[in-house]
C-alpha cells in the first residue's frame, strides 16, 4: 500500500529542485506540450493566486525507466522524486524565468503579453523575468526614472510589481507518493488525466503500456521515431500507439483495450516487431512508388495506418497489382478525407477490410459507399492552395513527370541539400504583382492552380518580375513538367483568369489520367 505525504512548497523551492536535477519524468509522462500562451496564462493565475492545481510526486526506493531528456537542469542529476502531474506547469514557469518564453506585465493595466517588438516602446511593459529575478524595487525605480512617476502612481506600480514579484512564493499544494508498485502510480497517473480528450487517450493508452512492458516508450517509440525523422518521417507517438493498438487488436479504439494489456510482455513485444515491421514498410513504400520523400506531403497520417497494418503481416513480394492497389487507394483516401470525419468508425471499417479474403477490394468497397463519383472535376480544383488536398498528389504528380526546378534544372525534391535548393510553393502570377492591381482578392492570388514548386534561390529571384517576362527564358519542356500553359497570350496580367481556368483543366486531367493508370483493374474511373 502506498504511503501518502502531503505538504506544500513555494514556486521557487520546486524550481530549484528542478535546477538541481532532483525532479524527474517517468516513462509514463508525455514531454513538454504547452505553448507560449499557456504559459503566460499560468504566470497571470499566480499573479492573482488563482488556484493552479496540485503537484503530485512519485517517490520511489529504485529509479524506473526515464523519459529521455527528463527536466532541463543544471550539472548532474540526481533524481529525489518524479513527477506525475505538474511538468508542463513547472518548465513553463522555469521557461519564463530563464527567458526562453518572454512574458511582459503592464503595470497600468495588470495584464500579460508574450513580447512582441511593438511592447519596446512602451515602458509600462516589463519583463516578468526581471521583475522576478531583479526585484520589484529595482524595475519600479527604471520605470520612475522613465516615466517621472508621481507619488500616488508609484506606489500603485509598486504594490503590482511586489505582488507580481511575490508569485516566486507562491505555494502549490504537493502530495508525494512512496511505493514501488508501479501498477499503483500507473493507475493514480491514468486517473488524474483520465478526463481528457482523444488526444489524451492515446497518451494513457501509453502510460499503460510503459507499466506492461517498461522502456517500451524511452527505447522503442522513441528510437525508431528518431530513425523516421532521419528519413524526412516526422511522426508522433501517438500515431505509432494508434499503430500498435490497430496491429494488437485488429481495432483502432483506444477504449476497448482490456485484452491487449492481460498479453504477456513477450506477446506485447511482438505487436511492437510487426508494428515496426509495418511502419517501415510503408515509409519505404510511399517514398519508392510514389515519391513521397517527406511527410510534408502526407495530409492525412490516419490514412497510413491501414497500410502499416497491411504491411505488418505481409510476407513475400508484393505484386504489382496490388502496389498499384494500395497507392489508388491511398491517394484516393487522402483527397477525399476519408478520415476527416468519424476517424475510429472509419478506421475500423478499413481495418476489418485488410484482415478480409480480399483486401484490396473491400477498401474500395469502403471508400466507394463514401465517394459516390471517383473522377476529378475542374470544380473539385478550385481554392486557396493552403491545405489543399489536392496539393501532395500534384507534387508525386510532377515528380512522375520528372519534373525539375526551372533555373537550376534540378530534380524537385523535398530532401535536396542547401538553402537555395530546398523546395518552396512559387507563385506563377507572383503575388506582388497580382496585389498591384487590385483586381483580385486574395482567395484568386492564392488559387492552387497558380502554384508551382521551385527551388527557393530561383523562387526568390523572380519575385515582382511579371509572367510574361520570365516565363518566355524557361525551357518549355521545364514549364510542361509542372503543366504550365505554353500560350504566351495566358501569361499577362489582364489574362490572369484565363490562365487560372486553362492550367486548372490541366492539372485535372493529369490528376484522372494518373489515378487511372493506378486504378486499373481495381476501380474504374467513371
Amino acid at each position: 500500500m502506498a504511503k501518502l505525504e502531503r505538504t506544500d512548497k513555494p514556486v521557487n523551492v520546486l524550481l530549484e529542485e528542478l535546477s538541481k536535477g532532483e525532479l524527474g519524468l517517468p516513462e509514463i509522462q508525455r514531454g513538454y506540450v504547452w505553448n507560449r500562451p499557456q504559459a503566460r496564462d499560468l504566470v497571470d493565475s499566480l499573479y492573482r493566486e488563482y488556484p493552479s492545481g496540485l503537484i503530485l510526486l512519485w517517490k520511489p526506493e529504485e529509479l524506473p525507466e526515464l523519459r529521455n531528456g527528463s527536466f532541463e537542469h543544471s550539472g548532474e542529476m540526481q533524481i529525489r522524486y518524479l513527477v506525475l502531474d505538474g511538468q508542463q506547469r513547472l518548465t513553463s514557469l522555469k521557461q519564463v524565468l530563464d527567458g526562453k518564453i518572454p512574458v511582459y506585465f503592464n503595470v497600468e493595466e495588470e495584464t500579460f503579453q508574450i513580447y512582441s517588438a511593438k511592447l519596446k516602446a512602451n515602458p509600462l511593459w516589463v519583463s516578468v523575468r526581471n521583475v522576478i529575478t531583479r526585484g520589484a524595487i529595482e524595475i519600479l525605480d527604471e520605470l520612475e526614472a522613465a516615466l517621472n512617476l508621481d507619488r500616488e502612481k508609484r506606489k500603485v506600480y509598486g504594490q503590482r510589481l511586489t505582488q507580481l514579484e511575490r508569485i516566486k512564493e507562491y505555494r502549490y499544494p504537493v502530495m508525494i507518493i512512496h511505493t514501488d508498485d508501479y501498477e499503483e502510480v500507473t493507475e493514480s497517473f491514468i486517473r488524474i488525466n483520465s478526463r481528457g480528450t482523444r488526444l489524451r487517450e492515446a497518451e494513457l493508452a501509453m502510460a499503460q503500456l510503459a507499466y506492461h512492458w517498461p522502456g517500451a516508450l524511452v527505447k522503442e517509440f522513441e528510437t525508431a521515431l528518431d530513425d523516421y525523422e532521419q528519413a524526412n518521417y516526422a511522426l508522433e507517438a501517438r500515431f505509432l500507439m494508434r499503430c500498435f493498438v490497430a496491429v494488437g487488436t485488429g481495432q483502432s479504439r483506444f477504449r476497448y483495450l482490456g485484452t491487449l494489456w492481460k498479453k504477456s510482455r513477450s506477446e506485447l513485444e511482438g505487436i511492437w516487431e510487426r508494428t515496426k515491421k509495418g511502419v517501415d514498410y510503408t515509409i519505404n513504400f510511399l517514398r519508392n512508388n510514389a515519391g513521397i520523400e517527406s511527410s510534408d506531403w502526407i495530409s492525412s497520417v490516419s490514412a497510413l495506418i491501414p497500410l502499416v497494418v497491411f504491411f505488418s503481416s505481409r510476407e513475400g513480394q508484393l505484386s504489382e497489382t496490388e502496389a498499384r492497389g494500395l497507392l489508388f487507394w491511398f491517394f484516393e483516401a487522402t483527397i477525399h478525407g476519408r478520415y476527416a470525419g468519424s476517424l475510429e468508425t472509419k478506421l475500423d471499417q478499413d481495418l476489418r477490410a485488410i484482415v478480409s479474403a480480399a483486401p484490396l477490394d473491400d477498401l474500395m468497397a469502403n471508400l466507394k459507399r463514401e465517394v459516390a463519383r471517383l473522377e476529378i472535376t475542374p470544380e473539385m480544383m478550385e481554392g486557396k492552395y493552403q491545405r489543399h488536398p489536392f496539393l501532395p498528389l500534384l507534387f508525386v504528380i510532377f515528380r512522375h513527370r520528372k519534373a525539375t526546378d526551372w533555373f537550376t534544372g534540378t530534380v524537385l525534391s523535398a530532401t535536396n541539400v542547401g538553402p537555395d535548393h530546398q523546395l518552396e510553393l512559387h507563385h506563377i502570377f507572383p503575388r506582388a504583382v497580382l496585389k498591384e492591381t487590385d483586381d483580385f482578392e486574395a482567395h484568386e492570388i492564392d488559387d492552387l492552380a497558380n502554384m508551382a514548386f521551385l527551388s527557393q534561390k530561383a523562387n526568390r529571384s523572380i519575385l515582382k518580375t511579371p509572367p510574361n517576362e520570365y516565363l518566355s527564358r524557361i525551357e518549355k519542356e521545364r514549364l510542361q513538367a509542372q503543366l504550365v500553359p505554353l500560350e504566351e497570350d495566358l501569361w499577362h496580367i489582364g489574362n490572369y483568369r484565363k490562365f487560372v481556368v486553362r492550367r486548372r483543366s490541366l492539372l485535372t486531367e493529369a490528376i484522372n489520367v494518373f489515378l487511372g493508370d493506378l486504378g486499373q483493374g481495381w476501380f474504374e474511373i467513371n
